[in-house]
Parts: structure tokens; C-alpha cells; sequence
């Protein structure tokens, strides 16, 4: 059915509306996991969507939402409640769509990226941060190798994270499979001033609650691969459904930086961010970066580099919940933290006390096989 007119108080599913028409999300009809799936793609409450393409064949239906273009299928479009906009029927941000403030690039020189257009379309130099030896002595001498610090590299899809990755270590890596799994995550190696790290490139994850093998990958990396750093990588050019990861991994460990990639599309898009004021709110540092011309890059590894020694002080934002749910975690949360007896290995007494709430069955089971690893260790009370 094609919904061309009705009135705005309506409530309808999405897969019945037309194409180039904006509605509103209101509520969602489905639940646990699928649910948890949708928000984390961007279709949340209160959020404008518009469908702007369908398939031959109808279905799937191509979605602009949250500054980007998502496809889901009429069954999952279903389960999305919306009322239709009739004002409004193009694809571009509204002004309370995403946080980022649009603005002229030099109407406040204080809340924009401080790049020039210039550097964009020119290579730059980001040879400090390779590792200056060719491939053939690299790979005969992995074995003798011994970076100093691991870093894992997250984000959402699509956000320029594997580019930074062989920006920073160009040809100085391998893939292989995850220990149990089969999903391939490739590593490689970076030596900035002096130092070598060893860099992880997860798959692209929209959240730690994991819901593909993927995922899991990059949920265990962060949660129990107990990294150095972990960057979180974001695309400036839409902000608003990157940062549900990196609430995720901030209540995991305070030693996190955020990449904030494609800042030059930012900036032909004419979109502002008040990086200073992010980076305080988050808690955590925020590098301003352009992956793919290696802009930025130096300064990132200097910062990841500081995070790493110590040397830059963390105070990472820690979101509330509900009181109901705050209640139930600090009777739980002590038992834990006393269980896990401060295991490196493990996530926060918090964090886990969160994830038991929400009942993820795949979750639960891996947290209960690195308890018994732990204990059976010795390194966990029993």
C-alpha cells in the first residue's frame, strides 16, 4: 500500500510509506534483540527517516536516517512505527537530527575542524608513523618482534576505520582468523617514535551487543582482548550514530581515543563540531583525522601513544540508567568486583552487572566461560 496522504497523528509501519516522504519514528514494535538492532542502526525514537529507493523486486527499501543510508527488509520496516511529516519530503538533516551544529566553516573558527581546504586534495606526509623497513624483513622477523602496546581499532561501518588502519601500517600486516572463530580480523604493525604497536582491525560493529559472528570478534577483542587503547573511529559527517559505540566502549576501559574521521567531507558539507567541547563531554580524547590522505594521523598516534604511557589523564562519561536499574546493579555489582578480584582479563564489575540485566544469551555464555578460565586459574575468587 502507498501512503501518499495522511494525517500526522497517524501511526503507521514504515514499509508504508512512499518514497521522498519524511516521517517520524514513534515507537518500535519489536523486541530484544531485533529491537536492540534497530537502535543501534539509527532508527530510534523521535528520529526522521525517509525512504529514498526500493529494490526492483520491492524489497529491500533503502532508508535515509541519522546521516546515513540504511536497507532493511519489509518485514523489519514493519516493526517501525512512524507518523508521516507532510512539510517535509526531502533527504537532508534537520536541525534536531543529528548534535552537530551546521554552520558556515568561518562563522566561528572556534567550534570548526582548523584545517584549510587545500590540505584535503594533497598527499600528506605520514611516514612517521610506518614502520621504515621493507615487507620481506618484516614478515622473516615477526617472530623476533615485540610491540609494546596492542591497539584495537572500532567503529561503525563505513567510517573510514580499515583506511587508518593501512594509513598506519601500510604494508606491514597479516590476516588470519580470530582464536575460536571463523571470522578473519587483520593485524599489523606501526612504529611511532620509537615505540611499536601492534594494530587490530576489527569488523565493523554498530554495537557490543553482538549479533553476528563479526561482531562477536570485535566484542571480544574490546571486552576481554584487554587492549592498550582502543580508538574508536567516527565519521564526522554524521556523529549522532557513532557515538552509541563509544558510550559502549567507555564503560568497558577510560583508555579510549576517538578518531574522528572524514572531517574534510565535514567540512564540504559545511557541518561544525566543537571538537574541544566533545572531547570534554566524552571525557576522552578527539582527534580530528582524514584517514585515506593520512591527515591527522601523527597526531593521533601521539595521543594514542600518551593514553597508552599514562601520560594523559582519562576521565571517561559514564551514562546513568533508570534508578530501578541502578538499584538492581549496586546489589550485584560488589559480588562481582569480589568474583573477579580485579582480573585484567575481564570487563568491569559495572559492565557485566549491565550485560546480566539485559540477558544477551551469547554474551552471558562467553562471560561464563572466562570466569571459569579465570578461576580454574587461579585468578578469581571462587
Amino acid at each position: 500500500m502507498a501512503l501518499e496522504k495522511t494525517d500526522s497523528a497517524e501511526e503507521i509501519p514504515l514499509s508504508s510509506v512512499s518514497l521522498h516522504v519524511t516521517c517520524r519514528i514513534r515507537r518500535l514494535a519489536s523486541r530484544d534483540q531485533a529491537r536492540q538492532r534497530l537502535l543501534h542502526i539509527g532508527f530510534a525514537p523521535t528520529a526522521q527517516v525517509t525512504p529514498i529507493r526500493r529494490s526492483p523486486a520491492g524489497d529491500p527499501t533503502a532508508y535515509s536516517v541519522s546521516g546515513a543510508v540504511v536497507a532493511l527488509r519489509k518485514e523489519q520496516a514493519d516493526e517501525i512505527i512512524v507518523t508521516v511529516n507532510p512539510q517535509r519530503s526531502d533527504t537532508g538533516l534537520s536541525s534536531d537530527d543529528d548534535i552537530l551544529t551546521h554552520l558556515s566553516p568561518h562563522s566561528n573558527p572556534t567550534f570548526f575542524c582548523p584545517m584549510k581546504p587545500y590540505l584535503f586534495n594533497k598527499p600528506t606526509n605520514c611516514t612517521r608513523t610506518r614502520i621504515p623497513c621493507s615487507l620481506p624483513l618484516i614478515m622473516g622477523s615477526r617472530s623476533k618482534l615485540n610491540p609494546k602496546y596492542t591497539v584495537a581499532l572500532a567503529g561503525n561501518p563505513n567510517t573510514g576505520k580499515s583506511a587508518l588502519f593501512n594509513a598506519l601500517t601500510g604494508l606491514n600486516q597479516h590476516t588470519g582468523n580470530w582464536p575460536g572463530k571463523t571470522v578473519a580480523v587483520a593485524e599489523g604493525l606501526s612504529m611511532h617514535n620509537g615505540t611499536l604497536f601492534r594494530l587490530i582491525d576489527l569488523p565493523g560493529t554498530y554495537s557490543l551487543l553482538a549479533s553476528s559472528k563479526e561482531e562477536e570478534v570485535a566484542r571480544d577483542v574490546i571486552c576481554f582482548g584487554n587492549p592498550d587503547v582502543t580508538v574508536v573511529v567516527t565519521d564526522a559527517t554524521c556523529l549522532k550514530r557513532n557515538l552509541n559505540l563509544v558510550m559502549e566502549v567507555l564503560e568497558i576501559t577510560s583508555k579510549a581515543v576517538v578518531a574522528l574521521n572524514l572531517v574534510d567531507e565535514a567540512y564540504r558539507k559545511k557541518i561544525s563540531i566543537d571538537i574541544r567541547g566533545l572531547s570534554s563531554s566524552l571525557g576522552v580524547p578527539v582527534i580530528p583525522t582524514v584517514a585515506r590522505q593520512g591527515w591527522g594521523l601523527e597526531k593521533l598516534m601521539d595521543t594514542v601513544q600518551a593514553v597508552a604511557d599514562g601520560h594523559h589523564r582519562q576521565n571517561p562519561f559514564y551514562p546513568t540508567y533508570h534508578e530501578d536499574v541502578e538499584k538492581v546493579v549496586s546489589l550485584i555489582e560488589p559480588w562481582i568486583e569480589k568474583t573477579i578480584h580485579g582480573n585484567p582479563y575481564l570487563p568491569p564489575a559495572r559492565w557485566i552487572a549491565l550485560r546480566l540485566l539485559d540477558g544477551d544469551p551469547g554474551l552471558i555464555e562467553e562471560l561464563f566461560k572466562r570466569f571459569q578460565k579465570a578461576s580454574s586459574e587461579g585468578g578469581m575468587s571462587a
